[in-house]
């Protein structure tokens, strides 16, 4: 099973791990990401392999804290538009995806924690460890039966 984090935001987090491995982490513009995707996706269809997008979606924040200055609130409204644009690419493309909330994803760790938790020793960025501890964990709770195989979106064309 191939996993694809994708932390959304003008830095798009991108990471990919094959059966729980982390193999990459980058941090990408959103049209490299997607570009990333797609090859990954399509070469795992080929293989007869289960890829699934992870997407951290914004727009199931439940708070934000009432201190956030205007420029601040329009980056996050930046984030959830892009939160949109992901969904439809990956509907338009028939890609497995999760829209995951922001609650059940430990962001903004330490590089050194992150290399102790996931194993991954390659050099990241912030939003790369977002996307892989997303990936880390959702590679878990799939294997155990807690998150089910999403659908493909258009079910009856595969």
């Amino acid at each position: 099973m191939i996993l694809i984090g994708i932390d959304t935001g003008v830095k798009t987090g991108f990471a990919y791990s094959v059966n729980g491995e982390i193999q990459d982490i980058a941090t990408e513009t959103i049209l490299s990401a997607q570009e990333l995707v797609l090859k990954i996706c399509n070469r795992s269809n080929k293989d007869d392999i289960t890829c699934i997008v992870c997407i951290e979606d914004v727009r199931q924040r439940k708070w934000v804290a009432p201190n956030i200055g205007s420029e601040r609130l329009q980056g996050i409204g930046s984030v959830k538009r892009d939160c949109s644009i992901w969904q439809e690419f990956c509907e338009y493309h028939n890609l497995r995806h999760l829209l995951i909330p922001p609650a059940n994803i430990e962001t903004k760790t330490k590089a050194t924690y992150f290399k102790s938790v996931t194993g991954y020793q390659g050099r990241t960025s912030e939003h790369g460890r977002d996307a892989g501890m997303m990936i880390y964990k959702y590679y878990r709770l799939i294997t155990k039966g807690v998150v089910a195989i999403p659908k493909f979106p258009k079910e009856d064309v595969i």
